[in-house]
């Protein structure tokens, strides 16, 4: 986040996200490789019965989900990163498990009545966060890209609902892959589109480092590392880790050059956003209790 946050307020965020994605898309490709090669896929292997059906239904969600996560979930990002903080900015990210237990509930009917109390308290946080100390104000820059952030948020948790039915036959490394690949044109064209200088600038040595570090690192190889943990760990188990996303962001985003200050309300909001995330994923896996007779 807070080298994102650096590139962009060095480069137009459209151009940006053209190129880092750009990079994201090779180190994916050789991620799935790589997962391909280790787990000896047959890519050549007999058709199952109506599987010309069947994976024409895949490809449909593949491409919806590339452009909810690819397409509008990035841009999102970007435009919502460049007008507020990278430490608001993963802070409110971190309620995505949030969103998705909610869209769950209302798509798929699945059921929350263990977890709603965990949820509620993450969506305070949330709330506490996104309007910070200025309330509705529409006027205020943060707030705007706070609340952009916040639709940013809804698409990516959109997109993990809809992939799901995908987890049977695609992994998540290649369906990151085909998601990144299928929309780099739209980001492109996005670029074009705003025509500014920002694609000019590449030659600058710092860019250069937050471009190459957010596409590789952030989007390419830690996604290929996260889901290799969660293989290995298990989702609840890894899931765990996921809360010292924002607190990192923070830390960063403080000792970079973005200098950002940690406010009480961070402080508030982060401690209800985290808190409620435990309590819910406690809630989920504790076993169910036997009434003794």
């Amino acid at each position: 986040m807070a080298v994102m946050k650096m590139g962009i307020s060095m480069i137009d965020p459209f151009a940006f996200n053209s190129v880092r994605l750009s990079l994201s898309a090779i180190t994916l490709g050789a991620c799935v490789w790589l997962e391909n090669r280790s787990r000896k896929i047959n890519l050549a292997g007999a058709s199952a019965p109506n599987s010309s059906h069947r994976s024409g239904n895949k490809w449909g969600v593949v491409i919806a989900f590339g452009l909810l996560s690819g397409g509008f979930y990035q841009i999102l990002f970007a435009i919502g990163m460049d007008r507020t903080t990278a430490g608001d900015s993963a802070l409110i990210m971190s309620s995505i498990p949030m969103w998705t237990a909610l869209l769950a509930f209302i798509f798929l009917h699945e059921n929350l009545e263990k977890i709603w109390s965990g949820l509620a308290i993450t969506f305070v946080g949330t709330l506490i966060i996104t309007l910070q100390n200025n309330g509705i104000d529409f006027s205020n820059k943060n707030l705007i890209g706070n609340s952009i952030i916040l639709i940013a948020a809804l698409a990516w948790s959109t997109g993990v609902i809809i992939s799901r039915p995908l987890m049977k036959t695609i992994s998540p490394i290649q369906l990151a892959f085909y998601a990144t690949v299928g929309t780099l044109p739209i980001h492109y064209f996005m670029a074009w589109f705003v025509q500014t200088d920002g694609l000019n600038n590449l030659n600058q040595p710092s860019i250069l480092f937050c471009i190459g570090y957010s596409g590789i690192f952030s989007t390419g190889l830690a996604y290929a590392m996260w889901n290799y943990g969660v293989h290995k760990l298990g989702a609840s188990h890894a899931s765990v880790y996921q809360n010292l996303v924002p607190l990192i962001a923070l830390a960063a985003a403080w000792i970079s050059p973005l200098n950002e200050r940690i406010t009480a309300v961070q402080i508030l909001g982060g401690f209800l956003i985290i808190f409620g995330l435990l309590v819910t994923q406690k809630l989920r896996t504790s076993p169910p209790q036997i009434s003794r007779r």
